[in-house]
């Protein structure tokens, strides 16, 4: 139960909350050393994902005041999705946000299909336990991030390599899942005007099948997951898709280390689908 090499799995929804909200867990933390920019290596330790205390505080804030940038504002990226939407091929729709935010952030237009390349590569393998291929083509996909970015400051640049990565895989698999909801059950009767519909079938989807199932914290200090106890050091996995009645599951987070950003995933991935809607219906 307590041992790091098999993390103890927590899938009671209270208990999920509760470990999430419990300052006496944190992320597994990225060794820190004199790592130069340019290598998965590099971007764990720079980013707020893989920090915790002070250090993350300070990253999570210099995100937040990010995403407070007028062009970061959830309406401008839901129109900004939607007109990428029109001219994507059906295959790539399903990464239309992570080029989407791409371009807000500066990435210049013929660069965008090579960032969105590069961000999947590094999304890849984001999470520590990727293969060494894996982690290999991540390096390179964060040495092209860090050319096409328009950012010469690698500790920000850093920041929005995050943002790409978090609005990446997960946003995608958002689109992909309400996508197949919406075919299979025959429901594309949205006009643009109307996002009931897009935003309500984005809901039933996150509850449905949420895109990030699950995620890890380590016990800091000693604690107790639903009264048993748990020592420090002990690596936990917690089943974020877990429902109960009157909860959702969590697929942005809970407590001290919700998603700073699910306002700009939702309006990313409702952009997409407000094109995919309309056009099942016949009406774009």
């Amino acid at each position: 139960m307590t041992s790091s090499l098999s993390p103890l799995l927590v899938d009671a929804p209270a208990d999920v909350r509760a470990v999430l909200a419990d300052p006496r867990f944190g992320v597994p933390a990225a060794p820190v050393d004199d790592t130069p920019p340019g290598s998965l290596r590099w971007l764990r330790q720079s980013v707020p994902r893989f920090a915790n205390g002070p250090v993350h505080a300070r990253r999570r804030a210099a995100v937040e005041a990010l995403l407070a940038a007028p062009e970061l504002t959830p309406e401008r990226l839901r129109k900004a999705a939607r007109r990428r939407a029109r001219e994507a091929r059906p295959e790539d729709l399903p990464y239309v946000p992570v080029t989407t935010l791409a371009a807000v952030l500066g990435v210049a237009e013929p660069d965008l299909a090579p960032a969105a390349a590069a961000t999947r590569l590094v999304a890849a393998a984001y999470q520590p336990g990727a293969s060494e291929a894996a982690a290999a083509a991540a390096d390179g996909g964060v040495a092209t991030l860090l050319d096409l970015l328009p950012e010469p400051d690698p500790e920000r640049a850093a920041l929005l390599i995050c943002l790409l990565v978090q609005a990446c895989d997960a946003t995608a698999g958002l689109v992909r899942a309400a996508s197949a909801a919406a075919a299979a059950t025959a429901t594309a009767t949205a006009t643009h005007d109307d996002r009931t519909t897009v935003d309500g079938l984005v809901a039933n989807t996150l509850r449905r099948e949420p895109p990030v199932r699950a995620t890890r914290r380590e016990a800091l200090a000693d604690a107790t997951v639903g009264g048993c106890p748990v020592a420090r050091g002990t690596m936990l996995q917690l089943d974020l898709a877990a429902a109960e009645p009157g909860l959702d599951p969590l697929p942005f987070g809970h407590g001290l280390r919700p998603c700073p950003a699910w306002a700009q995933a939702l309006a990313l991935a409702g952009g997409v689908l407000d094109i995919l809607k309309l056009t099942k219906a016949g009406t774009a």
